[in-house]
C-alpha cells in the first residue's frame, strides 16, 4: 500500500511552478519545514535517528532508476488503516526534499484537512486551488477527487503541503520544490 503511487516528476514540477507565482494568504501557524522531528535538507541518516521518536516504523529502503533514495514506512500504533510514509531524497543528493503520507481510507481527507488547517493555518484559497487544479487535471494521476495547498506564505516561497484526495485513499506530500528540484 505505501508502494502504491509515486507522482510523475514533471507533473509535479509543472504544479508547483504555478503554485509559486500564485499569491498565498498570510499567517501560517508555522513553518513548513517537514514532516514530524524531519526537516528538509536532512540527510537520509539524519532522518534515520529521529524515526524512532516519531513514531514511525517497519521501514524498507530503495533506490529509483533516477537515482531517488526512497525509505517507506508506516507509523507506530496508527490502528487499522495504517497509515504510510514515504521520504524521498532526490537524485543523487542526499537532502530529504519530498515527505509522502498515505492514508488508505478516503473517509479520512476532512480530518486530516484539519490536522494540517491546525498546525499550518488556513489553505490557500479554493477558488486558485480549484483553478490549478482544473488546468492540471490532464497531468494528474488518475482518481483524483480533491486538493488542498497549503504554503508559501511563511517567508520560503518554495515549500508547501499538499492534499491530494483519490478515489480509494488520501496523500499528504510535504514538499520543498529547491531540493526536489536537485539543488545541490
Amino acid at each position: 500500500m505505501i508502494h502504491r503511487r509515486l507522482h510523475h516528476r514533471a507533473a509535479a514540477l509543472l504544479f508547483t511552478a504555478l503554485l509559486v507565482t500564485a499569491t498565498a494568504p498570510a499567517g501560517a501557524a508555522e513553518p513548513l519545514n517537514g514532516y514530524r522531528s524531519t526537516a528538509f535538507g536532512m540527510s537520509a541518516d539524519e532522518v534515520w535517528a529521529r524515526m524512532e521518536d516519531d513514531g514511525v516504523i517497519g521501514t524498507a529502503t530503495h533506490e529509483t532508476e533516477d537515482g531517488d533514495l526512497i525509505i517507506d514506512a508506516r507509523l507506530e500504533g496508527d490502528a487499522p488503516p495504517e497509515t504510510g510514509v514515504r521520504y524521498v531524497f532526490p537524485g543523487g543528493h542526499d537532502r530529504l526534499a519530498l515527505i509522502l503520507e498515505f492514508h488508505p481510507d478516503p473517509s479520512l481527507a476532512e480530518g486530516v484537512r484539519a490536522r494540517l488547517s491546525e498546525r499550518h493555518g488556513e489553505p490557500w484559497d479554493e477558488e486558485l486551488a480549484e483553478q490549478w487544479f482544473e488546468r492540471l487535471r490532464g497531468d494528474m494521476p488518475e482518481g483524483v477527487q480533491a486538493l488542498t495547498v497549503w504554503g508559501g506564505d511563511d517567508g520560503n516561497r518554495n515549500r508547501f503541503i499538499r492534499l491530494w484526495v483519490f478515489d480509494d485513499y488520501v496523500s499528504v506530500e510535504y514538499l520543498d520544490l529547491e531540493l526536489l528540484a536537485g539543488a545541490p
